[in-house]
């Protein structure tokens, strides 16, 4: 996985790597790679950065629609835990050889056979969740939502897969190969109740199902791992096979594999809810039927001896070729990681089309982690100064030279017809009757198009009719073109 790479500073801190990759998003999805997701992950960051990223999804951390594009910073924070976890699992087994030197006939205690059980299997299915979960630019899930899908949405699954193993056909029962059609499903059923119940009355994107379907698939993930360990090393008195089974066996698979199906499949279904809700067609399209069948394959294609047989795993005396699996479960990660990133290409295009500050460029990261610490940000800074006066100055067009300053007011109207503030001439091209208008809110002075033939422009920037603009000292208005034009100031 790729990790470097460095992000534009705007004046003030605020980061603006962000607004080059909406724009890549919004102008051609299909070209956004993984590489260009992670660009950011090896960078430093401050205790502060890390209170920032923990909070997301809490009440007094969350991003609406207005302002998720802003306060949202490609992941970096599942870069640490894998860092962190492979430590851990390198002194787990350190333990696992050394202290049986130490202790009387060579065993292990029950202690280090615990942590060599449970800990592992844990490990790679969280660092991935989390990885997900910094990929949800709403912000609209908080950590411990995430730990509760794993713990609930895991367990079951697992114990719906169970039950479909006890009643289904003798013939999946047997050959692991067809055991996706009983895990996948058995996945996708607590995912999606799961966000029913955590997204009752909110919004669901994509990246939700995303998170969410992730989430139970580490658990289902995590849960199998343990009762294969426990059920081949355990219960077989092999404890000494407890870290071979998981490192030769499980620990690369653990990286996709559950994972990234369950994700997969659950982010097309969010990806096309109707007002919020889960629909026939949420299940009757395209995506979703590509994504779940791709993991129904892909399970089959790592469970089946057929397939091992064919490309070299297992020769015909029945020998274990450990190369061989091995490059198989990397290329086998690979494809099905490829297969996410289709779906994770439109649930990315979904926000960025839905996020209403489309140019990334209002509240940086870094505003927004200082505005938690009590200070106010810089976008606040600018609001509370601009209270009782902005001023905006006709540049070029029919009100060239033209100074317009509130005085009390909170409102001023532009467009050709009556009542406006600001009435254009009728022969003015491009402008409508009612075409904008800049007044005071909650959030400072903002300007607002009022669905224009022609729109209005914020430095270029094209604004979504009906949205609030936040106005910046120097921002420059464009009317139906470049023909009208005004600049705003916040000085007297």
């Amino acid at each position: 996985m790729y990790c470097g790479g460095t992000s534009l500073i705007r004046k003030g801190g605020g980061t603006m790597g962000n607004t080059v990759f909406y724009k890549d998003v919004k102008k051609n999805p299909n070209k956004i790679t993984f590489k260009e997701i992670m660009s950011e992950c090896t960078k430093k960051h401050s205790r502060r950065d890390f209170d920032y990223q923990l909070s997301a999804g809490m009440d007094f951390n969350k991003a609406t629609e207005q302002d998720m594009l802003q306060k949202w910073q490609k992941p970096w924070l599942f870069y640490r835990m894998f860092i962190y976890g492979i430590i851990l699992m390198i002194i787990i087994f350190g333990l696992y050889k050394i202290i049986p030197k130490f202790v009387e006939g060579g065993g292990v205690d029950g202690g280090t056979i615990v942590l060599a059980t449970f800990v592992p299997p844990l490990i790679v299915p969280l660092v991935v969740v989390i990885f997900f979960w910094e990929l949800n630019i709403p912000r609209n899930i908080a950590l411990y939502e995430v730990f509760l899908s794993i713990v609930v949405g895991g367990a079951f699954s697992f114990f719906v897969n169970m039950i479909a193993n006890e009643i289904g056909p003798d013939k999946f029962k047997q050959d692991s190969a067809y055991a996706g059609f009983f895990e996948e499903p058995a996945k996708l059923i607590p995912a999606i109740i799961l966000i029913i119940l955590l997204f009752k009355g909110k919004k669901i994107y994509g990246l939700s199902g995303l998170v969410i379907g992730g989430a139970v698939g580490a658990g289902f993930s995590a849960f199998e791992a343990m009762f294969y360990v426990v059920n081949n090393t355990i219960l077989q008195g092999d404890f000494h096979g407890i870290a071979k089974f998981y490192l030769e066996w499980r620990l690369l698979g653990a990286f996709a594999g559950h994972i990234t199906r369950a994700a997969g499949y659950t982010a097309a279904a969010a990806l096309h809810t109707e007002k919020n809700k889960f629909t026939l067609s949420s299940f009757l399209n395209a995506d979703f039927i590509i994504m779940f069948i791709a993991s129904i394959v892909t399970h089959y294609i790592n469970n089946s001896n057929d397939v091992h047989k064919a490309i070299g795993i297992i020769d015909d005396s029945g020998n274990f070729s450990h190369s061989s699996w091995i490059i198989f479960k990397i290329g086998l990660v690979i494809v099905e990681w490829l297969v996410l990133l289709y779906i994770l290409r439109k649930c990315l295009y979904q926000v960025v089309q839905r996020g209403r500050y489309q140019s990334g460029e209002s509240i940086g990261y870094t505003e927004a982690v200082d505005s938690m610490g009590g200070q106010l940000s810089a976008r606040a800074e600018m609001a509370a100064a601009s209270a009782v006066k902005i001023t905006v100055m006709g540049t070029a067009g029919a009100f060239k030279g033209t100074v317009w300053q509130s005085t009390g007011e909170k409102q001023l109207a532009i467009g050709r017809g009556d009542g406006n503030t600001f009435k254009l001439p009728e022969n003015v091209a491009g402008i409508s009757r009612k075409h904008c208008v800049i007044k005071y809110t909650a959030n400072g002075w903002v300007i607002t198009d009022l669905n224009s033939s022609y729109g209005t422009s914020v430095n270029q920037v094209k604004l979504a009719p009906g949205v609030e603009q936040p106005l910046r000292e120097g921002d420059v208005i464009y009317l139906g073109g470049a023909g009208q034009v005004f600049k705003i100031s916040y000085k007297s």
